[in-house]
């Protein structure tokens, strides 16, 4: 990060709507105003969700995709949570347990999608599913073990919130889908992530923070019911803030003039390399 400071220019996958006054900071504290935020960059992939029906667009789905698709398109709108706590962390055993009581007792419906641990992980109870639950659930949830088709569940119209560890990535891909996020932080950059979300945009509630938490599984159940339930103004929150998103990488938006400027930024470098 000192080294960033110091550098000629920092760009970033963010937009103006979202962290205004950080960059702002930034800009100041660097001393020039070459510091570009063009983001959400996941708008502008092969795997946009289209702002009409929510699906993403030319994506070929293998057979774990389409399974989740065809389950969500039974559900009522908004009424499924997708709980995913990305690539790197896996939930310990008491942490599993503690989730799937939670999902149990909240009543709502769910797409959990668990990473694939060691042999040793497994055997340790580490990104486990605790046994029965899934007979239990019957048809109310969706387990999926591996990788799992994020952008699309968060893009579907089923979904309406996103149990998440707030990495940066996930943080992005559910404010593109307009879905509220219920933050479980868990190290580096997610804790300032999740506050973001929580304090400062009012898009998300934190249902736990630590990497060592276990959450009282009455209290994640209520919590993920009361969220779930009707148009909170969280949810509303997140609908608008979706929009401010699109907005930004749209022609004349924040995102699009700040990456027109980088480019014209660069191209005069370029022409004073040349010239000297």
């Amino acid at each position: 990060m000192l080294a960033n400071a110091e550098s000629w220019g920092s760009v970033f996958n963010s937009f103006q709507d979202l962290e205004a006054q950080y960059l702002d900071h930034l800009r100041a504290k660097m001393g020039h105003s070459r510091v570009y935020a063009v983001g959400p960059l996941s708008l502008l992939s092969a795997t946009v969700v289209d702002a009409g029906n929510g699906c993403p667009a030319n994506l070929n789905l293998d057979s774990s995709g389409a399974n989740v698709a065809t389950w969500l398109d039974g559900c009522p709108d908004g009424s499924v949570v997708y709980v995913c706590f990305g690539s790197q962390k896996l939930p310990n055993r008491q942490q599993m347990e503690a989730l799937a009581s939670g999902l149990e007792r909240s009543r709502v419906r769910f797409v959990w999608a668990v990473k694939r641990g060691t042999a040793q992980q497994v055997e340790d109870g580490i990104g486990v599913v605790p046994d029965g639950f899934e007979e239990r659930v019957g048809g109310r949830g969706l387990v999926i073990k591996g990788w799992a088709p994020q952008v699309l569940i968060l893009g579907h119209r089923a979904v309406g919130g996103f149990v998440s560890h707030c990495g940066w990535n996930s943080v992005l891909e559910a404010i593109v889908a307009g879905v509220l996020v219920l933050g479980w932080p868990m190290e580096a950059d997610q804790f300032v992530n999740a506050r973001l979300l929580v304090e400062d945009m009012g898009v998300a509630v934190k249902v736990c923070e630590g990497e060592d938490a276990v959450p009282e599984p009455a209290e994640l159940g209520k919590a993920i019911a009361e969220a779930m339930t009707g148009e909170t103004p969280v949810k509303v929150r997140a609908k608008e803030l979706r929009e401010k998103a699109f907005a930004a990488v749209g022609g004349g938006g924040s995102s699009s003039k700040d990456l027109d400027e980088f480019v014209k930024e660069l191209n005069q470098l370029k022409v004073g390399r040349k010239s000297s």
